[in-house]
């Protein structure tokens, strides 16, 4: 699998045979290997190099600083494609095994163990001989806190004197140096885990980047901003958004990061505990301009909350790619989720989504139905007409009724004026009259049609009901 995610990217058909037979082949009880320069094992069982592909394997893992790979039983496959990927990248793309980690989903890092190979003469007892069981004389440690307070308290104030220069002259053809002392310096934070610090200085390069101009210093500025916010900071990063102190740093780095920034996004909002958090997350991704395609895979996530979420975003952002996705969720065990499935749907309003409104349109829920009468648009949502048509003569509710007949007004065509104008007449003079409500209803639509139903409604003035034509005069009125 890596051998083909690595050497053949084009091999989709190859990648997903292998990929269904690994997973299959793990069986519940997961990854394990064990790597160095002499041997590969595997469950604690040693490799023959006569195996197929056994010593690339080990190559390929030590050439990565990989001698420990174990992945837990149960893993999905999505976190388990999640893993292949990250060891398939090009050896010297993640600059530590923590920034491979970092760049993984929440779900996969859960379950991964990966460390570096152990020394071939490291004794037994390798605590010992790692020196851990000593202790530091009191003295000794308390002069260590301060020369590394003094030389942080530096840093900063070295840090902050470069980004103002930089942000005063982004052209200065100086800059170049200075980028990678900042660039350096960002590697220093992320070292002692200060991810506030971190965002202000992204934040800076950002707002240089902007007043930079185009060509040269435009180049170098992207590059450093990539440099020092790899996937594993960008996520640390973006988990600031709730704190509204640093919301306005993190934001325009995370638009500036475009779609690895709308991945880590999805997957803090995926495993977000608290409502508050989800809802930071939730926000920032509405202003995320790159990346949303991948919105449509969050639609398979197990939580109802996550499902939600990401169909109200799909909507927003009318995301096409992502109605097969959603249909799939208009009969959804939770109301909440339809309501923003179907929401999402109208909104989209593409030919694929008229089949799965058709459904939403009969759901048992009146509040879901209720809502996507309201929403449905006369310019995306035509193909909806009949439909709607069919189940008025089957609605008893009257606000429902009423909903109904106004979509088809907004909806406009000859068809949909042709069902208002019969909603709209009185029916027999003795049996079968309609009530007026539902009369009423029909001339609001009409209103709503506007001139095609201009004739109608001139009609309707000489209605034997006094309310039908006063409602038909001022909906006349209405229309100028």
């Amino acid at each position: 699998m890596l051998a083909l995610l690595r050497d053949r990217p084009d091999a989709r058909e190859e990648q997903a045979a292998c990929f269904k037979q690994l997973f299959a082949g793990l069986e519940g009880r997961g990854i394990d290997f064990r790597a160095d320069r002499t041997s590969l094992r595997s469950y604690g069982q040693p490799v023959a190099e006569a195996v197929p592909l056994a010593a690339a394997l080990r190559t390929h893992l030590l050439d990565r600083g990989i001698g420990e790979l174990s992945l837990a039983p149960g893993v999905s496959p999505t976190s388990l494609l999640s893993v292949m990927r990250a060891l398939a990248a090009p050896a010297g793309l993640h600059r530590s095994l923590h920034e491979l980690v970092g760049s993984l989903d929440a779900a996969a890092r859960e379950r991964l163990v990966i460390a570096p190979p152990v020394p071939a003469d490291l004794p037994a007892g390798g605590e010992d001989w790692l020196g851990f069981d000593e202790l530091v004389p009191p003295e000794v440690e308390r002069q260590a806190e301060e020369l590394s307070s003094a030389a942080n308290a530096e840093l900063a104030g070295d840090l902050s004197t470069l980004l103002a220069r930089m942000e005063a002259s982004p052209d200065d053809p100086a800059q170049g140096e200075q980028l990678n002392e900042i660039v350096r310096a960002a590697d220093a934070l992320i070292a002692e885990g200060d991810w506030a610090a971190l965002a202000r200085t992204a934040a800076a390069l950002v707002r240089a980047e902007r007043m930079a101009r185009e060509g040269t210093y435009g180049r170098a500025y992207g590059i450093a901003i990539r440099r020092m916010l790899p996937k594993s900071a960008l996520e640390q990063v973006a988990r600031l958004m709730p704190d509204a102190a640093h919301r306005a740093d993190v934001l325009p780095v995370l638009q500036r990061m475009g779609a690895d920034a709308t991945e880590t996004l999805l997957g803090l909002l995926a495993s977000a505990d608290r409502f508050d958090d989800r809802r930071a997350y939730y926000g920032a991704l509405r202003q995320m301009t790159e990346g949303t395609e991948l919105l449509a895979n969050m639609l398979t996530h197990d939580e109802w909350f996550v499902v939600r979420n990401v169909a109200d975003l799909c909507g927003e952002l009318r995301i096409e790619a992502a109605v097969p996705r959603l249909a799939r969720h208009v009969s959804h065990a939770d109301e909440r989720v339809r309501r923003s499935v179907a929401l999402a749907l109208v909104r989209i309003g593409s030919p694929a989504t008229v089949e799965p409104l058709r459904q939403v349109l009969r759901d048992p829920s009146p509040a879901v139905r209720l809502q996507v009468l309201q929403a449905v648009d006369g310019r995306r949502n035509r193909a909806l007409a009949m439909s709607i048509a069919v189940l008025l003569d089957e609605e008893s509710r009257p606000d429902l009724q009423r909903e109904m007949m106004l979509a088809l007004g907004r909806i406009g065509s000859n068809e949909a004026v042709q069902v208002l104008v019969r909603a709209a007449e009185p029916g027999g003079r003795l049996f079968n009259r309609k009530p007026v409500p539902v009369r009423l209803a029909a001339i609001d639509g009409l209103r709503e049609a506007g001139a095609p139903a201009a004739g109608a409604l001139r009609a309707l003035l000489q209605d034997d009901d006094g309310e039908v034509r006063e409602a038909a005069r001022r909906s006349i009125a209405s229309l100028g």
